[in-house]
């Protein structure tokens, strides 16, 4: 099945840079015209013109997902652009860096949980009415396999992506009477800078070679192999095209065989 998103719309929040970037690219490249948000107007303007490179749509938006005013009038602003929302994918996310949960502070907690739950709730909020009135719509929010386990030292990363779970769950059964569906994609180790940087400063930390700490994470999966971007958008491409049709409410592991 080929996917074929022509005619339809999207917004992609945290779409100005790695996952939520390439994700955007993904929809544009199936045919969507996409609504790109991000805090920073220059990257936002950056990541439309490389939808407007393949011939769609590109609509730059600035907002802080965890602003309810901004997240409305960005919504209305891709509305007024292009008619709908079809589709809604909330990649915009934060970690923290590694800390035991005794030495986690109370800012660091809120911060990571207003991006990582508020900020799709607010998505959620400033989205759904549109969908709902058209009676059609896909979510999909990327989660983490954080968010199935407990991990020491993301105490407060790890909680913010059990509650995501738990908001999308029931985020599908209130969306499902008017046609639209809701997931999450729970990726493990994505190859790219983020995580790359994150290898880095943990073989700083130990004083080894930063490949050493990619060879033990590498040794934790069944296939022994990183995430690539383009496979999470095939993933998101199924479940918001024809094949998706009857997928609502569930929470996609993959992670290379880390979670079994």
């Amino acid at each position: 099945m080929t996917a074929d998103l022509k005619g339809k719309t999207a917004l992609v929040t945290g779409a100005t840079r790695g996952l939520g970037r390439a994700l955007a690219l993904v929809l544009a490249e199936a045919g969507a015209d996409v609504a790109v948000l991000g805090r920073s107007a220059d990257k936002a303007t950056a990541a439309a013109a490389d939808i407007e490179a393949l011939g769609r749509i590109g609509l730059p938006l600035v907002a802080d997902v965890s602003n309810e005013a901004q997240m409305i009038t960005a919504a209305d602003r891709a509305v007024a652009a292009f008619g709908k929302i079809d589709i809604l994918v909330c990649a915009a996310g934060m970690g923290l860096p590694r800390a035991p949960v005794w030495e986690t502070s109370a800012e660091a907690f809120r911060g990571c949980f207003d991006v990582n739950v508020l900020g799709v709730l607010l998505a959620l909020q400033a989205v759904l009415p549109h969908m709902i009135g058209q009676r059609n719509g896909r979510v999909v929010a990327i989660g983490g396999t954080y968010g199935h386990k407990g991990v020491a030292g993301f105490a407060a990363y790890a909680a913010s992506k059990w509650a995501l779970r738990g908001l999308m769950k029931s985020a599908a059964l209130d969306a499902a009477p008017y046609g639209v569906t809701v997931n999450v994609i729970a990726p493990g180790g994505v190859e790219g800078e983020r995580l790359r940087a994150q290898f880095e400063r943990r073989a700083a930390l130990n004083g080894e070679p930063a490949q050493a700490v990619l060879d033990r994470f590498l040794g934790e999966t069944a296939l022994g192999r990183l995430i690539e971007p383009s496979e999470i958008g095939a993933l998101m491409l199924h479940l918001v095209t024809a094949g998706g049709d009857n997928i609502t409410g569930q929470d996609f592991i993959i992670d290379a065989g880390t979670i079994v």
